[in-house]
């Protein structure tokens, strides 16, 4: 089977840990894979938020976002909401973007999943 391109389109911080995994699970199966957070799930690239979720939902999110980084898996937050953050503490790896980057990637796509 060819490889394909996978985007997940994340609104919701709380639909984090569900897309991770299925993300892990298309990259492991040497698929292209890009996740694009925006509004509430761009809250998800702030390393202090990821301590709230490890402390309050016992989820290790930086684990499986870096296991993400080490599959090739590519993190974009929404230049839009991600700056407006008062002294955000961006996750490395992650990489801002606006709407031109995403649809280049959405319309490179196999599939466009949103969560």
């Amino acid at each position: 089977m060819a490889n394909k391109k996978f985007v997940y389109f994340v609104s919701l911080s709380s639909n984090v840990p569900y897309v991770l995994k299925k993300a892990l699970k298309k990259a492991a199966e040497e698929n292209e894979v890009s996740i694009f957070f925006d509004l509430d799930g761009a809250r998800v690239l702030d390393k202090r938020y990821l301590k709230i979720m490890e402390r309050t939902h016992n989820i290790d999110l930086q684990k499986m976002m870096q296991q993400a980084m080490n599959l090739g898996i590519r993190f974009y937050g929404c230049q839009m909401n991600v700056l407006i953050a008062d002294g955000l503490e961006l996750v490395e790896g992650a990489e801002l973007s606006g709407v031109a980057t995403f649809l280049e990637a959405a319309y490179q796509a196999d599939a466009v999943l949103s969560y």
